[in-house]
């Protein structure tokens, strides 16, 4: 099946230079998650081949699953009549004859289309939404752990934190596959979706410009120890693609996370560090940072005999 199958709405692969076409978009993404962001979009595009329509002055995108081979849509958003928009894809699935899914939230459909769909609500798959100022200050007994982490990684190293440049990208990736063999080791069941990280963390740090991801690193005598990838879901949510460390410096997550949501430009008020995958040790850690909410996600399937 090729990926321009639909015959009303003509869809096209997302890539780097549609930046701009995503952001004209952000003032009425009103939705946080992840999954769709542009960045996203496209450093996985080598997997799931994300692709894009403006339809009725919405944007709708989607990603293609290998196995079983499925395509699934997530819900538009614009300034257009979103709900027509649903109408158009459930129509064109219906006369193609197609399996329709769609990542979205069940309370955002009206009753007339919510009959139509089957929901499943994927718990390792919620996005993990924090307060940028409860990321960076790290106030009250809760976040006491955290900073005591920091303070020992002060009071052990000599370290500086600054932008990442395109020449770093050999010792970002010398530190990933120090924490991919560490990885491996726990987990020998993800390596392949490890390597695929590996792979998505030198496209997005040879894309940095045009994807307009913010990129930083902190430094202990130079040598890079952690550092962190991400880009604007909207105008005022932050995605956080990829963080990494070097567990052999005791709280070096705990600064580059924080140094991260201090150095952000101000328009962040959320940042979204994406799902845990059911990972039990991901899920733990991203707990303890106490998310402001967990941004549920449903999988609509689309019924074709309603």
């Amino acid at each position: 099946m090729q990926a321009n199958f639909f015959e009303m709405i003509e869809f096209k692969s997302v890539g780097v230079g549609d930046r701009k076409i995503f952001e004209q978009f952000y003032p009425y993404r009103y939705h946080r998650n992840a999954e769709s962001s542009f960045g996203n979009l496209c450093a996985y595009s080598f997997l799931y081949s994300g692709e894009y329509a403006i339809v009725d002055n919405c944007l709708v995108t989607r990603i293609y699953y290998p196995t079983p081979k499925e395509v699934s849509y997530h819900y538009p958003f614009g300034f257009g009549d979103c709900e027509r928009v649903l109408d158009l894809l459930i129509e064109d699935a219906r006369e193609n004859n197609l399996p329709m899914s769609m990542v979205c939230r069940k309370e955002d459909l009206t009753q007339r289309h919510r009959e139509l769909f089957e929901f499943e609500a994927k718990r390792d798959f919620f996005d993990y939404l924090y307060l940028r100022e409860d990321l960076q200050y790290l106030k009250g007994r809760k976040y006491q752990a955290k900073r005591n982490h920091i303070n020992k990684f002060s009071s052990l190293y000599n370290w500086t934190f600054s932008p990442l440049r395109s020449e770093d990208m050999e010792e970002c990736m010398c530190l990933e596959e120090l924490w991919l063999q560490d990885a491996v080791l726990k987990n020998p069941n993800a390596e392949t979706d490890y390597q695929n990280e590996k792979r998505i963390i030198r496209f997005l740090i040879e894309n940095m410009e045009d994807l307009g991801v913010v990129a930083a690193a902190v430094r202990v005598e130079g040598k890079i120890v952690a550092f962190s990838l991400g880009s604007s879901i909207n105008n005022d949510t932050f995605d956080v693609h990829i963080e990494k460390a070097d567990r052999n410096f005791e709280g070096a997550f705990a600064i580059i996370n924080q140094q991260m949501a201090e150095h952000l430009p101000q328009n962040f008020k959320y940042i979204n560090r994406e799902e845990d995958l059911g990972l039990e040790g991901l899920r733990k850690a991203k707990l303890s940072y106490h998310p402001y909410m967990l941004i549920e996600k449903d999988i609509a399937t689309l019924c074709l005999n309603r």
